[in-house]
């Protein structure tokens, strides 16, 4: 191929060849003339990391020399600019499973979600967690997060129940990851917009079964609670699980990840009271609640056995940087009520237990304040704007009393039993 600076009377000058020939223009970056027996060709040749690409652009002498070299200008400048947009496409990483669900971890430990550590447990740390169960091929390597079918999400789900576990909860985490990663191509939120994972679909949408147990809604009578406080012992539960629970009721059954999830600053003495101070519960605000005699009793015991290098007042014991599950929480209940022949029930009902019990004990105690007490959003909402701040403190301690009144009343009823 001959380069020559290309003009009119040049061009006028050419024959038809026998063979093929080809020059390029020194004044038009990338503009060539093929000259064959039957006709002349202009073209653009472009060059980039894919390659070259030829682009034709018409016949001599259809298209002159000058309309040539300003053809090619103009082509050569939008085909570098679809080229550079697709090496960015390209450049964007598919991500991974592994890619998916750290993104989805780390947004949700940016928005405060409460759970995040019962996904990650499930989603990556668990020996039978998603990602080394459906995460990685037979060979360990991380496969993209959009080769994921219902298929492997059922085989995953198939794990838990066969080890006879409900797969309600591994389910919805699953499922919640991946609607996360739907819209995290489009997410300006996203930590990493090198990596999208081109979902088109959740594959866990139409994974059926059985998703979870019957719902119930069940408040223990006062000789079950006196039966729990002080059968809620042995194998499977530790001293740790013993407390973490007798926190839970002295503190008047608040919400389960408020006792599990605490930190131990959050603690915090006001004059001679000890009050639990949350800095953001269910309802998107503080709340603070004073402990009760029997409270502080038990938060005391917890901090001696507590790993004084944690930050949570009931921290995993493997990995003290975190708190314990509420997968945890719930199993200890369930085999302790499979073991000692108990209805069962759940964690949560201690919450309801406990408001059903201050009601039947105490007529006249008016039944918002025990709502102020649980948080519940009318009646906090309420509170905040009827009630000045010393008013707001000495409902909440007249709830704190009749706990206590309560509590009392359960040790004794159960140390008369024994002696």
């Amino acid at each position: 191929m001959e380069t020559l600076k290309m003009t009119e009377r040049w061009l006028n000058a050419l024959k038809p060849a026998s063979t093929r020939q080809e020059f390029a223009d020194s004044l038009s970056p990338g503009l060539r003339l093929r000259v064959g027996a039957r006709k002349m060709t202009w073209s653009l040749l472009v060059r980039s990391a894919e390659g070259r690409t030829r682009i034709a652009l018409g016949t001599y002498p259809a298209l002159g020399l000058k309309d040539a070299r300003v053809k090619a200008a103009n082509t050569a400048e939008e085909t570098w600019s679809a080229l550079a947009d697709r090496s960015g496409e390209n450049r964007q990483k598919v991500g991974t499973v592994r890619d998916l669900f750290t993104f989805v971890i780390d947004q949700m430990r940016a928005e405060g979600v409460a759970t995040v550590n019962e996904y990650e447990n499930y989603l990556v740390n668990r020996k039978d967690s998603a990602l080394n169960i459906i995460g990685m091929d037979d060979q360990g390597n991380d496969i993209p997060a959009n080769c994921v079918t219902p298929d492997d999400v059922t085989k995953w789900l198939r794990k838990f129940h066969e080890a006879g576990a409900q797969t309600g909860h591994p389910r919805a985490y699953l499922s919640a990851a991946f609607g996360r990663g739907l819209s995290a191509d489009y997410d300006p939120t996203n930590p990493n917009p090198d990596i999208r994972f081109k979902l088109s679909a959740n594959p866990v949408t139409h994974v059926g079964g059985k998703m979870k147990g019957q719902p119930r809604d069940r408040a223990l009578s006062m000789e079950e609670l006196i039966e729990f406080w002080h059968g809620f012992n042995g194998r499977g539960v530790s001293p740790q699980m013993k407390l973490t629970f007798r926190l839970i009721i002295t503190m008047g059954g608040v919400r389960i990840t408020e006792i599990v999830h605490s930190q131990k600053p959050w603690y915090v003495m006001r004059g001679k009271e000890r009050w639990l101070a949350l800095p953001r519960t269910k309802n998107e605000h503080a709340h603070d609640l004073p402990l009760s005699g029997m409270a502080e009793a038990a938060y005391q015991a917890a901090l001696l056995i507590s790993d004084p290098g944690s930050q949570y007042l009931f921290p995993k014991h493997h990995q003290p940087d975190q708190p314990q599950t509420l997968n945890s929480i719930s199993q200890s209940v369930r085999k302790w009520c499979a073991r000692n022949d108990v209805e069962p029930f759940q964690p949560r009902d201690l919450r309801r237990t406990i408001k059903t019990l201050l009601i039947e004990r105490n007529p006249t105690l008016n039944r918002d304040w025990i709502d102020i007490w649980h948080n519940h959003g009318r009646a906090s909402d309420v509170a905040r704007k009827h009630y000045d701040r010393a008013e707001y403190v000495a409902v909440k301690q007249a709830v704190a009393a009749a706990i206590d009144d309560l509590m009392v009343d359960v040790e004794k009823r159960t140390l008369s039993r024994s002696t």
